[in-house]
């Protein structure tokens, strides 16, 4: 597999417990920006993939509260795609659809971060290849 690009590649990311608590913190890393915090064994003990998109559409809930503008900052901070994000907001299951389109984004971020960083080598290096 030479690059991430599709959600059943992810998942197979997913069967490592390094990679998901990367991914956990570099969520948990954005969110914060907003004031928007997971508990604090989040960013220390890996869990479900399933798990991760249910807290963050508990947290999503939370932003939406708080505006329209607070969320599009947030997902331009986690750099999910206007044309992505358009194509799901009339979906009725749209907080769980964004819930895994953030996780996917973040999953990748930390993807690239290991694929391209020569001094951080980790034990998931293997599974790119």
């Amino acid at each position: 597999m030479s690059d991430l690009r599709t959600y059943d590649q992810l998942n197979a990311f997913f069967d490592n417990q390094q990679f998901v608590l990367k991914t956990q913190q570099q969520i948990a890393k954005d969110f914060a920006k907003f004031n928007l915090y997971f508990s604090d064994s989040f960013e220390t003990e890996p869990i479900s993939k399933d798990e991760i998109e249910r807290l963050i559409g508990q947290l999503l809930v939370d932003l939406m509260k708080q505006g329209e503008t607070r969320l599009l900052q947030l997902l331009y901070t986690i750099d999910l795609s206007e044309k992505e994000f358009l194509h799901i907001t009339t979906d009725p299951n749209f907080i769980e659809l964004l819930s895994e389109k953030i996780l996917f984004r973040e999953a990748y971020k930390v993807f690239l971060r290991t694929k391209f960083s020569s001094s951080n080598p980790t034990d998931y290096d293997s599974i790119s290849e």
